[in-house]
């Protein structure tokens, strides 16, 4: 297994758990609020596009819990 080869410890939550999980929860809020509620796609195409954008968009904003760094900074 990957995580192995890497010494990553892989956890998995609880069946019906989210609050284990609070940071990727938050994130598919932010998600849904900033960019699914927001567009409409017209294709698999379009959503292809509009999605990378939105990525490199997310990953470029300053964060308060980094510190006002972006994500790509963090790298």
């Amino acid at each position: 297994m990957l995580c192995r080869q890497l010494n990553i410890i892989h956890y998995l939550i609880d069946p019906g758990k989210p609050s284990q999980n609070g940071k990727v929860e938050r994130s598919h809020r932010t998600d849904q609020e900033m960019f699914y509620d927001r567009n409409k796609f017209e294709t698999l195409k379009d959503l292809e596009r509009k999605i990378k954008s939105w990525n490199q968009e997310y990953n470029n904003l300053e964060h308060c819990g980094l510190n006002g760094k972006t994500p790509n900074e963090m790298l």
